[in-house]
């Protein structure tokens, strides 16, 4: 495996963790019989799940950089 298959693998698990968010926020905003609780809990999961993403994102940031530094020096 090199830099970029391994990149896309973190960027792949980026999109499929925004689609979890993207549910949650649905619910979060459809269901208007949430309790206070359900309503923060639903929330902190959105953030997260947020912090989750946005770590994906620069670790496949970081090794898309990487393959290209090795290919230069290939």
């Amino acid at each position: 495996m090199d830099y970029i298959e391994w990149a896309d693998e973190y960027y792949t698990n980026a999109h499929r963790v925004q689609a979890v968010i993207e549910k949650k926020k649905l619910r979060l905003k459809g269901t208007k019989s949430l309790t206070a609780d359900q309503r923060k809990r639903l929330t902190d999961d959105i953030k997260q799940y947020r912090r989750i993403y946005h770590e994906l994102l620069d670790i496949g940031d970081l090794l898309t950089s990487r393959a290209g530094v090795a290919v230069r020096e290939a």
